[in-house]
C-alpha cells in the first residue's frame, strides 16, 4: 500500500486550488462504496487511461498521469469534487512529500526535519 502523500500546490495554483497542505492516503479509498469507487475508477481512465491502482503505480514510477491522479484523489477524498479532465495544476512545482508513520522510531531516525518547520501530522483534509 502507498504511504499517504502529502502536497501542495505551487504558488501560481493557490488562487485556483489553494495554498493549503493536502494529504492523499490511499486507506481512505478502502472507505468507499462500490460505487463511488467505480465511478473514480471510470473518471480515471476517460481522463488518464488509468485505473485507481494503476494511477497509483504510476506516481510509484514518477510519472505526471500518477501524480496529476494522487494529487486530484487527495481532493477528492476530502471532499473536493471536480472535473479530472478539468484538474490542470503545475505538478513538476508542487511539493510533495511522504508522510512518515508516527512512533516508527525507524522513520523517525531517517526523517529530515519538515520543512514547514511544522510538527503538525497531515490530516486528510487541506491543513491551515
Amino acid at each position: 500500500m502507498l504511504p499517504p502523500v502529502r502536497y501542495r500546490f505551487a504558488e501560481a495554483d493557490h488562487e485556483q486550488y489553494g495554498s493549503d497542505w493536502w494529504t492523499f492516503d490511499e486507506a481512505k479509498l478502502g472507505e468507499l462504496r462500490a460505487r463511488e469507487l467505480m465511478a473514480i475508477d471510470k473518471e480515471l481512465r476517460e481522463a488518464l487511461g488509468l485505473n485507481t491502482l494503476t494511477s497509483l503505480e504510476a506516481f510509484l514510477r514518477g510519472e505526471s498521469a500518477g501524480s496529476l491522479a494522487v494529487a486530484w484523489l487527495g481532493r477528492r477524498l476530502s471532499g473536493v469534487v471536480e472535473s479530472l479532465a478539468d484538474f490542470d495544476p503545475l505538478l513538476m512545482l508542487m511539493e510533495t512529500e511522504i508522510v512518515k508513520p508516527e512512533g516508527d522510531a525507524e522513520a523517525e531516525a531517517d526523517a529530515d526535519p519538515p520543512a514547514t518547520g511544522s510538527s503538525e501530522s497531515p490530516a486528510a483534509t487541506p491543513e491551515e
